[in-house]
C-alpha cells in the first residue's frame, strides 16, 4: 500500500488538501457533485465537526485519473470556496498523512 501511495505521489495522481466546507447540511454532496471530476477518487477524508464555526476544514486526499486535472480541480475548489491548501508541497504537514 505504502509503494502504491508513493508512485501514485511521484505520477502525479494523488494529491492532499485543506478543504474548507461550510457546516451545513449537504456540502459534502456539494463538493462530491460540483468539484471533482468524473473519474476522480476521494481517497483519504479526516473531518472533524467544530460547534459555534461557520466553516471547518477537513483533510482530503482525491486521486486523479491524468495529471493533468489538478488543476482545473484546485480552479473549480477555488471558485466555489472549498479551497484551503495543497498539502503536497509541504514537507512538515505532508509526513503526518504518508
Amino acid at each position: 500500500a505504502e509503494i502504491k501511495e508513493r508512485a501514485l505521489l511521484h505520477a502525479n495522481l494523488k494529491h492532499y488538501f485543506i478543504v474548507t466546507f461550510p457546516q451545513r447540511a449537504g456540502a459534502l454532496r456539494e463538493f462530491v457533485v460540483d468539484i471533482l471530476g468524473e473519474n476522480d477518487d476521494i481517497t483519504h477524508f479526516e473531518y472533524t465537526k467544530k460547534t459555534n464555526r461557520e466553516n471547518g476544514a477537513a483533510v482530503v486526499g482525491v486521486e486523479l485519473k491524468s495529471a493533468d486535472d489538478l488543476q482545473p480541480l484546485i480552479t473549480k475548489m477555488k471558485l466555489h470556496n472549498f479551497y484551503g491548501d495543497y498539502l503536497n508541497d509541504k514537507p512538515d504537514l505532508f509526513q503526518f498523512l504518508v
